[in-house]
């Protein structure tokens, strides 16, 4: 979860001036909150999220309290490769957290029938990858970043471009659907290929009747 402040500090003269902080992971905000009381010339502190939520320094301690050990900063990548013979698909998703202060990241692919086109098998993707998402997160509600390569899907799901594929629009509705019953919200982005390759190679992977299911430490500087 992304936050910011907002304050009024208090100069010792007796000036104030309304104040307002960058974004930043919300896992940095009691260590700041700590040092604005510490400092006593913050008042009327708040703190704001991603989804549009606001809360005191009293609130946001409580929701922290609450929410300890629950996967935040969830991000996903998916993937699809299509058979066009055959009807099928192979799908494939990463998907990365922080839970307790460590990163993790699982993967997870799936091959299905009775697809259409190669859009569709991307909007299956996304589909089955916000699902496995959703289970990551256990209600914890945030904003979930979904990074892809079909540009159509992106933007389709973002709002850029119209959707007027009646199959494509289902998926679309059903994906909707899938985040309101949650009371979550996604952001969709467009990435290159490369940028998206282990989504890629679990898609690949599923063709191939290999299924993948891991749960590793996500070390990224190893």
């Amino acid at each position: 979860m992304k936050i910011y402040f907002t304050a009024q500090y208090e100069h010792p003269s007796g000036e104030s001036i309304a104040f307002q902080s960058d974004w930043i992971d919300d896992h940095y905000a009691l260590s700041f909150i700590s040092d604005f009381e510490r400092t006593g010339r913050f008042a009327m502190i708040s703190i704001h999220d991603d989804l549009g939520q606001q809360w005191s320094t009293k609130e946001f301690k409580k929701l922290m309290a609450k929410s300890s050990g629950a996967a935040k900063d969830i991000s996903l990548h998916f993937d699809a490769t299509y058979f066009k013979a055959g009807s099928t698909a192979g799908l494939g998703w990463t998907i990365e957290y922080v839970k307790d202060g460590e990163s993790f990241i699982e993967k997870r692919n799936k091959k299905i029938s009775q697809i259409q086109s190669n859009n569709e098998a991307e909007y299956a993707a996304l589909y089955y990858a916000l699902e496995h998402a959703l289970k990551i997160a256990e209600g914890f509600q945030q904003v979930i970043r979904c990074y892809g390569d079909a540009l159509t899907v992106t933007n389709q799901m973002s709002g850029e471009w119209p959707c007027y594929d009646q199959e494509l629009s289902k998926w679309a509705d059903r994906i909707d659907l899938l985040l309101s019953n949650q009371k979550m919200t996604a952001d969709y982005l467009h990435i290159g290929r490369t940028q998206n390759k282990p989504a890629h190679k679990l898609a690949q992977q599923a063709m191939d009747q290999t299924d993948i299911k891991s749960l590793n430490r996500n070390d990224k500087d190893e």
